[in-house]
């Protein structure tokens, strides 16, 4: 218990402010509550965002989803603990993922006279490669990844479960620069040939503290959301995505960066804390089959048990606990509900989906007559088709390195919940190059 808040609970805050409440962490700016260990009479004012989403959601998409209740040596494990350790063992196994996109962590950021943000890493993750890998990846290879919702300075690395296509327009250059900026040209890529206009909606799965296996029971639905997302892509001659831009609302609120990874962690990772791959994934297949006899042999009851009441106490951490959550094997157990079927860098073909489609028409942001008063930067680059090969396991592949979240009680899920639930319903009211990291690390 006490490595496993050491290494990415409340201890590994101990740097921060202490507290016994959280009207001690109320004057800082960061959205802190008072992080306090089962047992203890103070904590650390912690961000409630901090956690392990990054290892939460690798795990959620590549191991199947425990169901049942496991005894070993003498200790019960429940759905719960199970996700908890597996999602421990991720966060401190090394594993090669492929990433796009970076990260925005705040700083100097504006916007100009048509929304766009100047700050790069804000303004992506750029609609193009984000169009290309969604469709690629969810419409032609059945396979999930993770992204980070929000392209604010936060991380929620959620792992994806749908993207579909709503609509698609072909537009001029000069149809769009009207419609969306309000002028005679088209302002950004003097590469581009013609626009495609899309609204396209994509769905994942969040967090929450319900045992049991989740997508067995089909109470995974309860905890999916999702967000519409308006931008144009950018065409060459040959009908071919070579770069794109968010309108709308989209300018502020799309995917931070998109990530997967190459493959499960080594049969013989040992996490630093003593928590063994092979003795988790033991326990974990017992879950999965509801099978309690299992006869392998193993030191999963001393070092597993040791962590899951700190890593699975909803009351122990706002941060950095391997709460593990409800997304289950989207790969594997719950296939994407929803996608759209694409070509390589064409724009997607519209493919049935289970979600109803949205009606409603954006609203257009205040354009102006005028023109740029310097050279936008152009998108020339065609973006990548797809950005690796999936590996077979389990229909999905993700990988990450980035920040996570996990907050404290059901209340606060309930809140993020509401929050991701209100900027859909706001969307509907209104109608890089791949890098490679080896390994995972803490965002906070």
């Amino acid at each position: 218990m006490d490595k496993v808040s050491a290494d990415n609970g409340v201890d590994s805050q101990r740097k921060r402010a202490k507290c016994t409440s959280d009207n001690d962490c109320a004057s800082r700016s960061d959205g802190s509550a008072c992080a306090i260990r089962e047992g203890a009479s103070s904590g650390y004012c912690i961000p409630t965002w901090f956690g392990i989403c990054h290892a939460w959601a690798l795990a959620a998409i590549l191991e199947a989803e425990p169901k049942c209740p496991v005894t070993h040596n003498g200790v019960t494990f429940q759905p719960m603990d199970l996700k908890a350790l597996i999602s421990d063992v991720y966060d401190g196994a090394g594993v090669s993922t492929v990433f796009t996109g970076s990260r925005f962590n705040g700083g100097t950021d504006s916007t100009d006279e048509y929304g766009r943000h100047s700050n790069n890493a804000y303004r992506d993750l750029n609609p193009a490669y984000f169009h290309i890998a969604a469709a690629n990846l969810l419409g032609k290879l059945n396979s999930s990844f993770v992204v980070d919702v929000t392209a604010g300075a936060q991380v929620w690395n959620q792992p994806v479960r749908g993207f579909k296509v709503y609509e698609q327009t072909a537009m001029s250059l000069e149809e769009a620069a009207q419609t969306f900026y309000g002028l005679e040209e088209y302002p950004w890529n003097a590469a581009a040939k013609s626009i495609v206009y899309v609204k396209a909606r994509m769905s994942w799965i969040y967090e929450t503290y319900t045992d049991g296996g989740l997508v067995s029971s089909g109470e995974i639905d309860r905890f999916t959301t999702g967000a519409y997302y308006y931008y144009l892509l950018e065409m060459d001659d040959a009908g071919e995505i070579i770069g794109g831009e968010w309108v709308y609302n989209s300018d502020e609120d799309h995917p931070d960066f998109l990530w997967f990874a190459k493959a499960k962690p080594a049969a013989n990772t040992v996490t630093k804390i003593g928590l063994s791959y092979a003795d988790v994934s033991m326990l974990l297949e017992k879950s999965v089959a509801c099978s309690d006899s299992a006869s392998a042999s193993g030191s999963a009851g001393s070092s597993a048990s040791a962590s899951t009441s700190s890593s699975a106490s909803t009351g122990a951490s706002t941060s950095g606990s391997s709460v593990s959550s409800a997304s289950a094997s989207t790969g594997s157990e719950g296939p994407a509900t929803s996608s759209t079927a694409s070509s390589t860098g064409s724009v997607a073909t519209e493919t049935p989906a289970t979600q109803t489609p949205a009606t409603e028409t954006p609203v257009a942001t205040t354009t102006n007559s005028g023109t740029p008063t310097s050279a936008p930067a152009t998108t020339t680059a065609a973006p990548a088709v797809t950005t690796a090969t999936p590996s077979g396991n389990q229909g999905g592949n993700q990988g990450g390195n980035q920040g996570g979240n996990h907050d404290s009680d059901d209340d606060q899920n309930q809140q993020q919940q509401q929050q991701q639930q209100q900027q859909q319903q706001d969307f509907e009211q209104q109608e890089h190059p791949r890098q490679s990291y080896q390994s995972f690390f803490h965002w906070w």
